[in-house]
């Protein structure tokens, strides 16, 4: 009787091994035995890392909408502690994709919260907040562009000229200025350097080491229309620095 052997379906698994080592290095992608050893620590390390990934990527998350309220004058857990409170259902993967991509939007919503801060009580006190009865679930947007749709929060308020077209120029400079009544491109054309660096070294030092040197100049091609002027221009600026 002649000896059966399991040749084809044995090799199939060993060939399916050296599938898996296909670029790794030396003997790794090539000798079944080490091969072997490290394909089975490599899926041993994607398991623990598609693990991993979800706090890395909350983690990340957090970091950014701490560094955008931060520059709001709110700290991560008063923000957080507000949009429970006024009952907002948005995730932090949403509110930190707002806070890189539409820091208008994104400053929008802080403004929206902002009362329930400062309508909270003293520290240890009580309750700081208010809480709202949440809302009807709304339809998850399909693009990220679709998120200035979602909720009327979330569109920006124009009051003047959008000042942040100017290099150098954010959310937290554009409202100093408004305070400071320039809210249009010609009002801040017409304002001097000088003047501008006294705003904002009143502002503190957060707002102290920004140059202004450009703003004027950049808002008066504005003013005037000259967008393409404007926008090669600031291909050469670093930060609205020259």
């Amino acid at each position: 009787m002649p000896r059966s052997v399991n040749s084809v379906a044995s090799r199939a698994r060993r060939k399916k091994i050296l599938d898996m080592a296909k670029g790794y290095f030396g003997r790794r992608k090539s000798e079944w035995t080490v091969a072997k050893n490290a394909v089975e620590k490599g899926l041993q390390y994607a398991y623990a890392h598609r693990k991993n990934k979800k706090r890395d990527f909350r983690a990340l998350w957090i970091a950014r909408i701490n560094a955008a309220v931060r520059a709001e004058g709110l700290s991560y857990s008063k923000f957080m502690g507000a949009i429970h409170a006024e009952g907002i259902e948005m995730s932090r993967k949403t509110m930190a994709d707002l806070a890189l991509h539409h820091p208008a939007a994104f400053t929008a919503l802080v403004d929206k919260v902002r009362a329930s801060v400062k309508g909270g009580s003293a520290k240890g006190t009580g309750p700081k907040f208010t809480v709202a009865t949440p809302p009807a679930p709304k339809p998850k947007p399909k693009k990220s562009e679709d998120l200035m749709s979602i909720s009327p929060i979330l569109e920006p308020i124009a009051d003047g000229d959008n000042l942040r077209k100017i290099e150098g120029i954010g959310p937290a400079i554009e409202r100093l200025l408004n305070d400071n009544g320039i809210n249009t491109f010609a009002q801040l054309a017409a304002t001097e350097v000088s003047a501008l660096e006294a705003i904002l070294s009143e502002a503190g030092s957060r707002f102290s080491v920004h140059q202004p040197d450009t703003w004027p100049r950049q808002a008066a091609l504005a003013a005037a229309g000259q967008w393409d002027e404007l926008k090669a221009w600031q291909d050469e600026l670093d930060g609205g620095k020259e």
